[in-house]
């Protein structure tokens, strides 16, 4: 019993052993979707200023004035907002400082914002990191206090 196969295209008639080459192939379908993950750490220096004021102030009873022997100024002028980037998207970190109340102390951000790389898969501890630096400047008047006041607001947009 004999049986006969068949396959498509032709040999050409090149007879036995004559090969044809048949092309194999393959296709890739990635399907597979990665959502954009937001993961930002936020990090500040305390953000308590204290100014001090030392010495002597001495009356004078005949000309109604002080000698003044005070020294004064701030415990520190500078605090750290720091942003660390754990997204597997770039994010851009904004700063607003507002002040609030008339207390003659200023305030200022050393960077409103910045660009923090995505994280690289599998390397957490290389996240892209940076950092905006409140500085302060100014005596404060009467109207702060031994027990503070508030003098602003440091809002943080992630984008």
């Amino acid at each position: 019993m004999s049986t006969t196969a068949l396959a498509a295209g032709n040999v050409d008639g090149a007879g036995v052993g004559s090969q044809d080459p048949i092309d194999v192939t393959a296709k890739y379908n990635d399907g597979v979707t990665e959502p954009t993950v937001y993961s930002v750490d936020l990090q500040w220096e305390d953000m308590t200023f204290t100014y001090n004021e030392s010495g002597t102030r001495i009356w004078n009873p005949d000309t109604h004035t002080y000698t003044d022997s005070t020294t004064s100024g701030w415990d520190k002028t500078t605090a750290a907002v720091t942003a660390t980037n754990h997204s597997n998207t770039e994010v851009t970190v904004s700063f607003t400082y507002t002040p609030q109340g008339d207390t003659d102390v200023n305030a200022t951000m050393s960077q409103d914002s910045f660009k923090l790389a995505a994280g690289v898969e599998n390397k957490p501890n290389e996240a892209a990191t940076d950092s905006s630096i409140l500085t302060i400047t100014g005596t404060p008047n009467n109207s702060v206090t031994a027990e503070g006041v508030t003098i602003g607001t440091i809002t943080v947009t992630i984008e």
